[in-house]
């Protein structure tokens, strides 16, 4: 990118651009080779043009972060979209993020915080220490990644009026579906041939309603 290109830059597209820099850096590359000045060298800009939107890298893959949860909810959003009957619209919430943790496998573990950033305790900790002036560290983060979770909670709640019920529900599936997408990146399980992963989650959602009935 020329000089030119990279100062035609206003300022919300800049960020996307580099935020976009850094997913395609993660994916190639891996989480150690994230900088800012590498993903200003992506763009094309100046190597001190990152530091007007990020403070470090720890900023930098918060931000990574949030766009996946934003991401993955606009995926979730979508199947909303087609699906009335909450158990098939539950049943596809799953395999859209399962679909997504295993198709962007690096963004994932650095959604889960798999990924050092100084990361989520960091994030508490900090967190904790301004509640008394209530300053969020990093509100677009907290906010994003509880998205995908409401949306499979609001899916749950359409099934019984008993909101404690629709949470604990939720709260399980989410799980059931992060630990099966973790899993699964790191090669710890496979999908038998011939099965599709909706086939697949939906048998193992089944066996875990049967054993929560007994």
């Amino acid at each position: 990118m020329d000089k030119g290109t990279a100062s035609s830059y206003h300022h919300g597209d800049l960020k996307s651009s580099l935020i976009k820099a850094a997913n395609q850096i993660l994916v190639r590359d891996g989480a150690d080779a994230l900088s800012l000045r590498a993903i200003a060298a992506e763009v094309g800009v100046s190597h001190m043009a990152p530091y007007s939107h990020f403070k470090n890298k720890k900023e930098l893959l918060r931000a990574v972060a949030a766009a996946g949860f934003q991401q993955m909810s606009a995926a979730m959003e979508k199947v909303k979209a087609k699906y009335q009957k909450p158990e098939e619209l539950i049943l596809e919430y799953g395999v859209t993020c399962l679909e997504f943790a295993t198709n962007n496998a690096q963004l994932y573990r650095l959604m889960l915080g798999q990924v050092e950033t100084s990361g989520r305790k960091h994030l508490q900790t900090e967190a904790k220490k301004n509640s008394e002036e209530k300053i969020n560290p990093d509100s677009e983060l907290e906010s994003f990644s509880k998205t995908p979770f409401v949306l499979l909670k609001e899916a749950f709640a359409l099934r019984t009026k008993d909101k404690a019920l629709a949470k604990a529900q939720a709260m399980g599936a989410w799980s059931m579906v992060h630990g099966m997408s973790a899993l699964m990146i790191e090669g710890h399980i496979e999908i038998p041939k011939g099965v599709s992963l909706k086939q697949f989650l939906a048998a193992a959602a089944l066996q875990t309603e049967k054993l929560t009935q007994k």
